[in-house]
């Protein structure tokens, strides 16, 4: 992967966060930073941490693992995707006869009580 050419915010949870952005999010906080320095007359490290506030309003936080909810008969399955039609069309073709997104977190919480363990598919 090639070296960034941006600059390393200077907030340490700033720059945390920024470094798991994609190249659209990250160019987008860059200039969204920018314009808050320079236009708005802000110091770096509060344009930093306002302009991620609002470049994740506006494009939200990039998705790292896709929650499915597979029916098989009466039985619920989840699992954890980073290709979600991949992993629609892996569980169709393993006999789902639905396949929906969820929240990651709920099912997570509301499932598994916060803690679960993964394992390797079929």
């Amino acid at each position: 992967m090639p070296a960034s050419h941006h600059p390393v915010p200077l907030d340490a949870g700033v720059a945390r966060l920024v470094a798991q952005l994609d190249d659209n999010r990250r160019e987008a906080f860059e200039e969204r930073a920018g314009i808050l320095e320079f236009d708005a007359r802000l110091p770096r490290l509060e344009a930093e941490r306002q302009a991620l506030i609002q470049t994740l309003a506006r494009l939200g936080f990039p998705a790292q693992a896709i929650a499915l909810q597979a029916e098989f008969g009466a039985a619920a399955r989840w699992v954890f995707v980073s290709d979600e039609a991949e992993g629609r069309a892996r569980l169709l073709r393993l006999g789902a006869s639905t396949v929906v997104r969820v929240d990651v977190r709920d099912v997570l919480d509301t499932r598994f009580g916060g803690f679960a363990w993964l394992s390797r598919a079929v």
